[in-house]
This record gives structure tokens, sequence and C-alpha cells, in this order.
């Protein structure tokens, strides 16, 4: 491989090279230690983008972070236009909106379903503060969860920050290990400690503590700390257990990528999106490595016969990304000799088919569409049918559905925690994925069929216009009802005149 004058790609490619050193996979129980630590944290490497044993950036093999496009792609499809919810009252409803909105949730579920693709599985967690009830994301490598047959958190270790200080004036960094749990009575309790994190954020995980039992006492914290405790969690009570405001459960929601992992059939845990793809980033990152290289060759140099250069000329040595633009060629002192172009050919095209294939296959896994993974997929030599968009379009419109079925339940319960706190109805959550099919083909199709009578109001402004709300569709709906009920008023059996 290349190397550029003055600069080596080790030097060059240490903008790829930030990871942090996360002894997380240590803390595991015996039992689950070669899952966290071979099978676990080599996925979230990939995923994360820098892998030690394969990336090599003085030779130019670079992390392209494949792994995260893709993942962010699929749950922007389906976070395409927000959620929504469904309850059996406008009252319920208002207020379900309304604290989702104060506590993003939309936000913190996004995010778990990115960090549930990252390692498989994540976790959505209620927490109160003072009297209201908050959300939060967690990614695998953050909490260690026991989970019962069904797939519930019966009990859980969270190890996340206390606060994110950049202002440089506090020298320690200090995170909070949260032990959630059902005690002896089976009364779900939560017990929190206070931990100090040594070095900097690529090191801040070696000093964890194991339990909640262990960490700095309250006494010892300093002011600045304290103030910030009470602050932002007025209701902690550091090394004393607390009982949780729910009757039946720790307020923890698992959040999976999958059903299950197949080569471990009765594991809980869900599968890694990098270990479906895994090949794939590593042919991808593989495969951008050789088009920097082929870059490199196709740049046009000259080779000049050695009695027409001058040595001493000072704009000789040009720094273009290259060694000197002008390359010495032993002279034969004839006739012939002149400058010779010496070019390489770039092969974009067959550079960009292998590229396509790496797609191709990352759709294949993940039974979506090409078009889904690369839009350009799509593009064709002539203009397409809606029909064929919509027969292309197929396979992710069976995905968006099966990752909603597997995510919504968890989210309900959420929900019906939230509810029964705050003395409401519960209510579902409703996903407004982005649609597959052709929107103007859609509407035409939906309108032709409401014309006709064959569907009813409410279908129609459901399939027609999937990203209003629930309270926006359903005035829609009163507006066509009303329109409906005056053109039957209007059309009333006129009376037959008399004939003399």
């Amino acid at each position: 491989m290349y190397e550029i004058e003055g600069v080596s790609n080790k030097a060059l490619g240490g903008v790829y090279t930030f990871r942090i050193n996360n002894t997380f996979y240590l803390l595991a129980p015996p039992y689950y230690v070669p899952f966290y630590n071979n099978y676990l944290r080599i996925y979230l490497q990939i995923y994360d983008g820098y892998v030690p044993t394969w990336h090599n950036l003085a030779k130019g093999l670079t992390p392209n972070r494949l792994a995260q496009t893709v993942n962010k792609g699929l749950f922007n499809i389906l976070f395409a236009h927000g959620i929504d919810f469904s309850g059996n009252n406008d009252y319920d409803y208002s207020f379900a909106r309304k604290w989702a909105e104060s506590v993003d949730l939309f936000g913190k579920i996004k995010k778990a379903c990115l960090y549930s693709g990252a390692g498989g599985l994540a976790m959505l967690s209620l927490n109160r503060k003072g009297r209201d009830l908050t959300v939060s994301a967690h990614r695998i490598d953050t909490f260690y969860p026991d989970l019962d047959s069904d797939g519930n958190i019966v009990g859980a270790k969270i190890y996340f920050d206390l606060f994110d200080d950049t202002q440089g004036e506090n020298v320690n960094h200090y995170g909070i290990c949260e032990e959630r749990y059902f005690n002896e009575d089976g009364i779900p309790c939560v017990k929190r400690a206070v931990y100090l994190a040594s070095g900097n954020i690529e090191t801040a995980t070696l000093n964890r503590p194991e339990n909640a039992d262990g960490g700095i006492r309250w006494e010892q914290l300093p002011k600045a700390i304290k103030r910030n405790i009470k602050k932002n969690y007025p209701d902690i009570m550091i090394g004393k257990e607390q009982y949780l405001p729910f009757a039946d459960s720790l307020g923890l929601f698992p959040i999976k990528y999958t059903d299950g992992i197949p080569n471990i059939p009765n594991s809980q845990f869900g599968q890694p999106l990098s270990d479906i793809i895994r090949d794939e980033c590593f042919q991808f990152d593989q495969l951008k490595c050789f088009e920097k290289n082929e870059v490199y060759l196709a740049k046009g140099r000259v080779l000049l016969p050695e009695e027409m250069l001058n040595k001493d000329d000072p704009a000789r040595n040009i720094d273009d990304f290259d060694e000197p633009l002008f390359e010495k060629l032993n002279s034969l002192n004839n006739d012939n000799d002149k400058p010779t172009p010496l070019q390489f050919m770039l092969r974009a095209s067959d550079i960009r088919t292998q590229k396509e294939n790496i797609y191709r296959d990352i759709a294949a896994k993940l039974n979506v569409s090409a078009s889904t993974i690369a839009s350009f997929l799509s593009e064709g030599a002539g203009a397409r049918t809606a029909t064929e968009i919509i027969n292309e379009k197929t396979k992710t419109d069976s995905w968006i559905p099966t990752q909603i079925r597997l995510i919504s339940p968890a989210i309900n319960q959420l929900l019906a925690k939230v509810m029964r706190y705050y003395d409401h109805e519960p209510v579902t959550i409703v996903f407004k994925s982005q649609a597959q099919a052709p929107t103007l083909e859609t509407a035409k199709t939906y309108t032709d069929m409401y014309s006709q009578g064959v569907i009813s109001p409410r279908l129609y402004v459901s399939r027609v216009f999937p990203d209003l709300t629930e309270e926006q569709q359903k005035k829609e709906i009163e507006r066509l009802e009303a329109l409906e009920q005056l053109k039957k008023m209007q059309v009333t059996p006129q009376s037959g005149s008399n004939l003399k």
C-alpha cells in the first residue's frame, strides 16, 4: 500500500482510531463471560467501527462503519413520521402525547432501537424524578440484565454517567451504578452507588463497581457532585434500598433487534446487526482500501529524462499527496528522449459493481429490498411502472410490521405503567413508518375506491394520510362522514308531476 509523502497512512488513519477500552465485559457473571467477551465484544467493535485485529491503519485498511449506516437507514424508515398513540378517549390520548413530548419519548425509543441493532438487545428504563416519570435508553454494554423464560427483565445492573462536564473545572468524572431487583417480599426495589471513573472518556470504565453496594459514600463526595445529585436526582439515596413506584415491575423494558440468536438457541438476547452482516462489513472496508489504491495509481505522472531535470529548481518537489510529480528515467541520450506520460485507468465501474453486490447481499440477509439499503439500486435504464416499484418494495413492507410487532409489546408495557402511575387509562403506540408504495399511486387507488363506496372514510384516511396523528385523522374522518351525510340529505326523491 502507498504512503503519502511526509505523512504515513498510520498517521493519516489516526482519525479512525477513537475507541473506548471497555472492561465492562470482564464484570459479567462467570457463566456469561464467554458470551460478553468472545461474542458480544467483537460485534460491538464491528458496529462501532474499529476492530483491532482486522483494521490496519498503516496499510490503509480503515473502518467505514457500514453497520451503523445500515442500522440508521432501516430505523429512519420505521420512524419516518414519528410515533403516535391509540387510546379509548381523547382525555387519555391527549395526556399521553403531552407526556411523551415532555420526556422526548420518540427520541428515547429510536435511540433504544438503534442500540438494539448495535448489540442485539437494548433497554428502556422508567425513572422517577421528583413526582414525574422520565425515560432513558441503555445499550447492552452498559447494563447486565436478568431475563426470565418469557424475556422479561427481572433484575439488572445499570451503569451511566452522573453528568457530562466539559467545562474543564472538575478533574474527576463520576458515574452511577444502579441495581434494580425484587426483594425477598417480591417488592421492586432499586439501590444506587456513585463511583469515580478514573482516566478519561476512553478509559472511564476501569473503576466500575461490581454492584450498588460499592462506590463512594455520600459523606466523601465533593460538594459540587452532591449539589448536582440533589438537583438532577432528588430521590436518590446513595447506598440505600428504595422502593420503585411500580407494583409489579422494575420499570425496565427490553428492546430486541431479533427474536433470538440462531447459534445460541436458548438465549433471550437478540442478534446484533453486525453478526448478520459481518462478512459484508469486512468486505466493504477492504474494498474501500482497494479503491484508495486505485485512485493513487490513477494519478497522472510523467517519466522525464534525467538531463531534463533541474535538481536545483525549488518548485520541482511538489507535494500533492504523492512523491515528486516528475520521476527520473535513465536516459539513452538519443533523439527519442522525451517526457513520457504514465497513468493507469481508474476502474470506477468495477468498484461500483462490487459495492452494489455487497449492498444486495446485505439486503438479502436482512430480508429487505435492495433499494432500502441503497436507493440508487432501484435506478434503471428506463422508467419503471408503479407496479414494478411496489413489487420491489415488498420485502421492506414485510420487514416494517415484523419489527414493529417485535418491539411494540415492551413499549406498550412501558406506556401502561406510565398511564397507571398518572391515573389514566392505557394507550398503545402507533408507528408512523414510511410508505413503501408510491404516494401518488396509493392516493389515486384509494380515492377511486372511496369514491365508489368500496371502503369507509376511516380506512381511506388511514391509508392515504398515514403520517397524520390519530387526532388529525379523526377530524378528517368526521369531516368526510359529514360530507357523506350532506350528500344523502340533498338527494331526495322528487314527487311525480300531475299530467292533465
